[in-house]
């Protein structure tokens, strides 16, 4: 497992734990593109762990309302971190 220092607090959360970061660091996350939503979801997934990041879209109005969120930057700040969330989340649920 690469950088274990780097993914030392997933592997004590009882919902990664070494298997869970065993399944992120062979997934890909399709978080890639241009912007800062995808800046921040690449920087995300790069941080979990993840074999490689591609390109994928990320959707604003979906993951960053406006009625949550209304300032451009946060929304795609926002929008990028739960795009990371997603992409982790496929991956732990992911058969092994």
């Amino acid at each position: 497992m690469r950088d274990a220092a780097r993914t030392l607090r997933q592997l004590l959360v009882p919902e990664v734990g070494e298997a869970g970061q065993r399944r992120i660091a062979k997934a890909v996350a399709s978080v890639a593109g241009s912007g800062l939503a995808h800046e921040v979801g690449v920087l995300y997934a790069e941080r979990a762990g993840f074999s490689s990041v591609d390109a994928g879209p990320i959707d604003l109005d979906t993951l960053a309302p406006l009625d949550i969120v209304t300032t451009d930057s946060a929304r795609h700040v926002l929008a990028g971190a739960r795009a990371a969330m997603a992409a982790i989340r496929a991956a732990l649920v992911a058969r092994p």
